[in-house]
């Protein structure tokens, strides 16, 4: 009678183990492969299916946008002799203005479809933003990527605290230490958001080009979280085309699906058209 629950588990410890042992998936947060994994199981495929679908899935919700491995250790070198060399001295943390670090900030932000997207406006990006909102004091960022690694552009004091939630572990080593070399108030954590959403409250949530990611996990999971974030405001934005570049109708499939999950919510909605992405800034 206690067979089938220890296969099952047996099964799934299986599948973690496989994914743990590839390049690309072994730093992914446990929790979402194994809810992943679970869920393939309990629809009755076999070891071989699920973790083909595990895999699959999760190359399509996250793993697809890395346009090339970046190594972080190299990263933080480059930015620390940056940071001393524009101090003419060793302390890297005195940094005084951070515009030092814009040119090589953008290279590493090249290395992920998002960020690399909107390289030519990130300026602009965050100055139109911010100036439709009331003083920001503190940030969440969901499923952030190498977005933290804008900060510089933001019009956000470094002692504002920054909390940024993602999925791969190596990146969120990565983050915290370029919060700490960068002498920003930030801290950044690993977390299945579809299992719990590990965030203080904040003035402002960056949730970019994330809910279709969410979406093709878990159906409905990105209403459900788009009204647990504890923000007034909430910076929503959608992908305008297809990663090969395509439109097909993109900004009015989102526009459509956006319309739908905040239906009834008495949200307050501002929109704004970028050549790679459609923002929606939400007021709660």
């Amino acid at each position: 009678m206690d067979s089938a629950p220890r296969d099952s588990g047996d099964q799934l410890d299986r599948v973690l183990k496989s994914l743990q042992v590839t390049r690309k998936y072994r730093f992914v947060c446990p929790g979402l492969v194994k809810a992943i994994a679970s869920a393939e199981l309990a629809n009755g495929r076999s070891l071989k299916e699920t973790i083909k679908e595990t895999k699959s899935k999760l190359h399509q919700s996250a793993a697809v946008y890395i346009r090339r491995n970046l190594d972080f250790e190299d990263a933080l070198l480059q930015l620390r002799e940056a940071a001393r060399t524009n101090q003419n001295k060793d302390d890297a943390f005195s940094l005084g203005s951070r515009d030092f670090a814009r040119p090589i900030l953008r290279q590493f932000m090249a290395a992920h479809t998002s960020t690399f997207e909107r390289l030519p406006l990130l300026k602009t990006f965050y100055q139109q933003i911010f100036d439709r909102l009331p003083p920001v004091n503190s940030v969440i960022d969901i499923a952030c990527g190498l977005h933290p690694l804008a900060r510089p552009w933001m019009p956000l004091a470094p002692e504002r605290p920054y909390f940024a939630l993602d999925i791969f572990s190596d990146q969120i080593d990565f983050l915290n230490r370029y919060f700490c070399l960068m002498g920003y108030e930030g801290e950044a954590v690993q977390c299945n958001v579809l299992e719990e959403l590990q965030a203080p409250p904040a003035d402002l949530a960056f949730l970019l080009k994330t809910l279709p990611c969410l979406e093709q996990i878990e159906a409905g999971a990105g209403r459900r979280l788009l009204y647990a974030i504890d923000a007034p405001v909430v910076v929503v934005s959608f992908p305008s085309h297809s990663l090969a570049g395509r439109k097909k109708g993109m900004t009015q499939h989102y526009a459509a699906y956006f319309d739908g999950i905040i239906a009834g919510s008495g949200w307050q909605v501002e929109s704004l058209s970028y050549p790679s992405e459609d923002v929606y800034i939400v007021r709660k």
